[in-house]
């Protein structure tokens, strides 16, 4: 996935930390070392994490039965893990976590339902950033010209709307995922 974030621990010391420009491969990684003196690499392991997936939407209900009872189960399901700004819980500036989010996540879902300010600028940070970017909106809602020519998963706010929206997120995230 495009913008994986990648740390290196040298004996327990982490010695790097940053986003990749491009994915790795699913099955290589490697060191590789230079300078004056030889260099031997030993009990190397590598780990990873489930990809991140940031959600930038309007705080409040329905919104927030909308990222509990669809978004965040379909996302642990296909092997993400959602959060939202509400979810970080430390001192700080909220708008550093907003963009710290937007930039280390390997997936942005934004619901574009109300037209909030704050959700579009995130949005429009996330399109900057070439992030893959999943809209969703209540079906019957007009969308911004700036976006309309974006794909969006429209759902219907009902009981049979949630299997509909539940099965189109897991097929973009399918995507984005490569599975």
């Amino acid at each position: 996935m495009r913008g994986q974030r990648v740390r290196l621990f040298v004996d327990s010391v982490r010695v790097l930390e940053g986003n990749l420009p491009h994915p790795l491969s699913d099955d290589q990684i490697g060191l590789f070392a230079w300078g004056g003196a030889p260099v031997q690499f030993s009990a190397f392991a590598a780990e990873t994490d489930n990809p991140q997936m940031f959600v930038v939407m309007q705080f409040g209900e329905p919104y927030d039965a909308l990222y509990r009872d669809v978004i965040a189960p379909v996302a642990t399901d296909m092997g993400f893990a959602p959060y939202r700004a509400d979810d970080v819980y430390r001192p700080g500036l909220v708008l550093r976590d907003i963009i710290e989010g937007l930039v280390e996540s390997d997936v942005i879902v934004a619901e574009i339902s109300p037209v909030n300010p704050n959700v579009f600028y995130e949005l429009g940070y996330a399109h900057a950033l070439g992030k893959p970017t999943i809209l969703l909106a209540e079906r019957g809602r007009q969308l911004p010209f700036d976006i309309r020519g974006y794909r969006c998963i429209f759902y219907d706010n009902t009981i049979g709307g949630k299997a509909a929206v539940e099965s189109n997120l897991k097929k973009h995230l399918a995507n984005i995922k490569g599975a």
